[in-house]
């Protein structure tokens, strides 16, 4: 066994070596020729795919290059796949009989895709997690616990790191950490954001002294901003802006493609800070045309096992996502996938050019190509204003973020009220709200809001951690 470790490390520094000697661009090129191979071989194995690429009237030698397969009209969804037909006609020939394990999505739309893993692909998911680890976190180096706090059923199988699967319970999360810290070298702990705001509300109780604990966060499930990013590194003792002190990055999954779609980097984070402050950056990189446009998390995917494209982009670069899966051994083979995301590839020429127009430093670039996901359409009021700022504003104003648990509800009906709950034990009369704002516009008078006691707030009672919660009706 322990001769099997030391070669799994020395196969990680290997591959990290190799990856750091490529290009985005030319990782690009590699996915794209491997995506070509996969539809030639994927294309007829599952009747759904099948009858999808029918009014393609596709024949046998006609998809030779990237733009051959761009060009198709067909896209997937989960409303054209998992919703239209039986599991049996989604999967390839003998999948059903040779499963490891089921993931679910989160039902937010009240559908249910599903994400399956035969044996194999179980066999060789620990290594693909641990070079990510690696990558980030150097778990090599340092011992690790990895506290797991994603709701049930999403789960990090690692050969490297202890675990600690301890779904949405607070109280195991912080007893673990409270135990358990002293015996590690760093400490991961996985979340969303509104179980992170509640994690961290409860920690004073536990007597938790975070500056004697060296940790990261990975959140996933949710897009956040750099406000709040801020607000959680002010009060678990990270600075966003030393990466040395500890990280707090974003991971974005989809449960029908992958748990780590696309991701955050030590690179990703300083560039999207540095923008966040540049309004022309912003405009010319991000599509921020308003301030009511949400800041977009700047992602790194890994271009050999998914092709991602924009559809249908508009001005600014922005169209719903589509997603390739390059796994030929994936059980459901799912090509131009509609994630409902609105998202913009970014590449690197048009990276540095703009930094240079700005007469800003030449940012350091990760060896990933670059992707900007802000989130979906359906979360902005009529006035334009997304969700995603709303939320971000909250944790402008620390002090009053520490009262919220940090769940709002606006209606599309009556978009100049905001609804937010506080957390336990706080009354309305105990805290006074101020204007929102973005920038130097306000996007929410505080007349305009309305605050809830944790019990009262209407909109709450399907705050179980479990579910993804809904800000916008």
């Amino acid at each position: 066994m322990k001769i099997e470790k030391t070669i799994k490390k020395l196969q990680r520094k290997l591959q990290l070596s190799m990856l750091g000697k490529s290009s985005p661009e030319g990782l690009r090129n590699m996915g794209e020729k491997k995506l070509l191979r996969t539809f030639q071989k994927q294309r007829f194995l599952s009747p759904a795919l099948k009858n999808a690429l029918e009014p393609c009237r596709i024949g046998p030698k006609d998809i030779k290059t990237i733009e051959h397969f761009t060009a198709l009209e067909f896209t997937m969804s989960k409303e054209n796949t998992f919703n239209k037909y039986p599991l049996k006609d989604l999967c390839r020939p003998g999948i059903l009989d040779n499963l490891q394990g089921v993931l679910t999505s989160s039902g937010h739309s009240g559908n249910f895709a599903f994400g399956l893993t035969t044996w194999k692909q179980a066999k060789a998911t620990p290594d693909l997690l641990d070079l990510a680890l690696q990558s980030a976190f150097q778990i090599d180096q340092k011992k690790t616990l990895l506290v797991n706090c994603l709701p049930m059923g999403v789960r990090f199988p690692s050969n490297c790191v202890t675990l600690a699967e301890v779904s949405v319970r607070e109280d195991m999360a912080l007893a673990l950490i409270q135990k358990f810290s002293s015996h590690f070298d760093q400490i991961i702990i996985v979340c969303d954001p509104l179980f992170l705001k509640l994690l961290m509300d409860e920690s004073g109780k536990w007597q938790i002294d975070w500056c004697k604990i060296h940790k990261h966060l990975i959140i996933g499930e949710e897009t956040f901003g750099e406000n709040y990013r801020n607000y959680i590194g002010k009060k678990i003792n990270i600075d966003p802006d030393d990466l040395t002190s500890g990280i707090i990055g974003s991971s974005m999954g989809v449960g029908e493609l992958g748990l780590n779609l696309c991701f955050e980097t030590l690179e990703t984070i300083t560039l999207r800070r540095a923008i966040n402050k540049s309004p022309p950056l912003k405009k010319k990189l991000f599509g921020c045309l308003s301030e009511y446009d949400p800041l977009p998390m700047l992602f790194t995917y890994n271009p050999l096992s998914t092709y991602m494209e924009v559809k249908h982009s508009d001005d600014n670069g922005y169209g719903p996502l589509l997603v390739s899966l390059l796994d030929k051994s994936c059980p459901i083979p799912l090509f131009r996938y509609q994630t409902g995301d609105e998202a913009k590839l970014l590449n690197s020429d048009e990276i540095l050019t703009a930094f240079q127009d700005a007469e800003l430093p030449a940012p350091i670039l990760p060896k990933l190509p670059l992707i900007c996901i802000r989130g979906r359409q359906k979360d902005r009021l009529s006035s334009g204003l997304h969700m995603g700022v709303v939320k971000d504003a909250l944790f402008h104003d620390h002090h009053f973020a520490d009262q919220i648990t940090g769940a709002f509800r606006m209606d599309k009906d009556a978009p100049d009220k905001l609804h937010i709950q506080l957390r336990r034990g706080i009354k309305p009369d105990e805290v006074q709200p101020n204007n929102l704002f973005c920038g130097d516009k306000i996007i929410m008078k505080a007349k305009n809001i309305r605050l809830w006691t944790y019990e009262d707030f209407p909109y709450g009672k399907s705050i179980d951690y479990e579910r993804k919660f809904t800000y916008l009706a």
